[in-house]
């Protein structure tokens, strides 16, 4: 059975568009209250009306590499809701492939949005899921992150996600000892997004619902279920 959610909370990251706003509808849709986080704020807010606002969606303006950003995002999210039960780092962002095709400052961008981002998140969000003992961390990988892809400092990044993941969850396991809390490392491939437009690939790409059907099925497993690692990638495409 599924786990009952309880009016449980639900922060995601990058939700103004792609994987972020899919995962946020389909959360809304399974009886969560989410909070959506992303800079642009115009489609941010056109995201939360989609879903209806109200009591179940909230928007709110956050850039991921500002801690001071992060602190708000999770203080206005317990002020609205009172609690907070689980937390999809999902904002990220990407840079041309090639070490001569991109520029430095691409590459800061891509660093500080893909690494910091997500480790500021859980500074952020740690204190509060540790006083309630449970909950539940998403992180959103790449199969990019195994190095293949030529010159791909994007790839160099989801490394660095799922080396955090697994860090994390060694932390609440073997330092804490608090298996409540669970980690999910989504790894994929090619999703049709604005980073990653689907008439460039030789076969039909993920779209953002794909990869969210998925994760909020694995943030819905039992208590006693840790799905640590899910791998989705279209069926046709390569490992």
């Amino acid at each position: 059975m599924e786990r009952a959610h309880r009016d449980e909370v639900m922060i995601v990251t990058g939700a103004s568009s792609g994987i972020g706003a899919a995962c946020a509808a389909r959360a809304v849709g399974a009886g969560y209250r989410v909070v959506l986080a992303a800079r642009d704020q115009s489609r941010l807010a056109e995201t939360v009306a989609r879903l209806g606002g109200g009591d179940r969606a909230v928007g709110i303006g956050c850039d991921v590499t500002s801690w001071d950003e992060q602190q708000s995002l999770v203080d206005q999210c317990l002020e609205r809701f009172g609690r907070l039960d689980v937390v999809v780092a999902s904002a990220g962002t990407n840079a041309r492939m090639g070490l001569l095709e991109s520029t430095p400052e691409a590459w800061r961008s891509v660093v500080l949005t893909n690494v910091l981002g997500p480790a500021l998140t859980v500074r952020a969000t740690l204190p509060h899921l540790l006083d309630r003992g449970t909950g539940h961390y998403v992180f959103i990988g790449s199969l990019a992150a195994s190095g293949r892809l030529p010159g791909s400092v994007y790839g160099a990044t989801k490394a660095a996600v799922a080396s955090l993941a697994e860090s994390v969850r060694a932390e609440l396991l073997s330092v804490r000892q608090i298996p409540g809390i669970r980690v999910t490392l989504v790894e994929l491939g090619a999703v049709a997004t604005a980073m990653t437009p689907a008439d460039r690939l030789p076969f039909t790409a993920l779209g953002p619902d794909d990869v969210a059907a998925s994760i909020v099925d694995a943030v819905d497993r039992p208590d006693h279920v840790g799905v640590d690692r899910l791998v989705i990638r279209p069926a046709a495409q390569q490992l």
